[in-house]
């Protein structure tokens, strides 16, 4: 079995928090500092209506997030992503995503309503890109791949209205305290959630059983393959390529836009055949990973302001070549 980056899907059990606790006291003061703003602003969106509460969740985080220690990493990611840009576009952009960050973190508050169809104005747009006839009759399980983009929570409902039954990876949060509060909400869209570690048998076992999985895989993962992302080499997960050769299922880029305050489009992409249209081989892991990242790097590039890149995605010594932290 080649390398598996650390992803699988679970077995529709509640998931349980797998964040250290920490023994250090500043960090526990962190964490409980984080808990407090967040129980803080769901407390102060509650009672308002979603598009209000995503405004105000927006204007918040806008105004916060740019005085982080992580700014300069959301500055980087997206210089590199959109290096046509002048600084001074990156820093707009760079707020923008806060702005998104905040929006998508008021709206935890209103997912039963954001998701609810029966409705003359529903939130969510479901548009279908991808042509491919096997697809639009759903005749086999999809790997579905996506960004953080816009209110990400939202791809795998996306998926689910369209007809595929799809267990999601997940990465807990490294503050338990924030996951014990995410995570009821989170159960709410109702795809099965995967713990990313360990997550391999779990994905392994929807896909047997007929389900489809979902990963976000714009991220970096540690001892990785290098893969081309955005003209830069970086970090990437192989599970989608790997699965998708043992399986013989198609990749299907996802992505979920934000059009206006509580409002979204979840686009679901052409896919990416798992073998090669001339030859009828297998496509290497390799050319599958780098067909992934250029998928998902269009993606990104279509709503820059909306991706979610508080943590370093390249080598930290290319991303300073490049003078991404200049």
């Amino acid at each position: 079995m080649p390398n598996e980056p650390s992803t699988t899907p679970s077995q529709r059990r509640k998931p349980v928090s797998t964040a250290p606790i920490p023994a250090n006291t500043a960090m526990r003061f962190r964490w409980w500092r984080e808990t407090v703003m967040l129980r803080g602003l769901w407390l102060l969106v509650g009672g308002l209506s979603p598009e209000r509460a995503s405004a105000l969740g927006r204007r918040i985080m806008r105004f916060i997030g740019p005085h982080s220690a992580k700014h300069r990493h959301v500055r980087a990611n997206l210089a590199i992503m959109c290096p046509e840009r002048s600084k001074t576009e990156i820093e707009a952009l760079s707020r923008q995503v806060w702005g998104s960050l905040g929006a998508t973190l008021a709206e935890f508050v209103h997912l039963d309503t954001l998701t609810n169809t029966v409705t003359d104005t529903p939130a969510i747009e479901v548009v279908c890109e991808n042509t491919d006839a096997d697809f639009l009759a759903h005749r086999k399980p999809c790997i579905f791949v996506a960004a953080h983009l816009g209110n990400w929570e939202l791809s795998s409902w996306g998926i689910q209205h369209f007809g595929y039954p799809v267990d999601v990876v997940y990465k807990p949060q490294d503050n338990p305290r924030l996951d014990a509060l995410v995570m009821p909400r989170r159960q709410r869209l109702g795809c099965g959630l995967v713990p990313v570690r360990n997550a391999v048998r779990n994905l392994m076992k929807s896909l047997k059983q007929g389900r489809s999985v979902g990963l976000h895989v714009d991220v970096r993962v540690e001892d990785a393959p290098l893969s081309p992302f955005a003209g830069l080499e970086a970090a990437t997960t192989t599970m989608p390529a790997w699965l998708a050769r043992k399986f013989e299922c198609d990749i299907v880029p996802v992505h979920t836009e934000r059009v206006g305050d509580a409002r979204f489009r979840v686009i679901l992409h052409p896919s990416i055949p798992w073998r090669d249209a001339t030859t009828g081989e297998p496509k290497s892991i390799e050319l599958l990973t780098a067909e992934m990242n250029e998928a998902v790097a269009g993606l990104i590039r279509r709503v820059p302001g909306q991706w979610l890149c508080t943590k370093r995605r390249w080598p930290k010594k290319a991303m300073q070549e490049r003078g991404a932290y200049s």
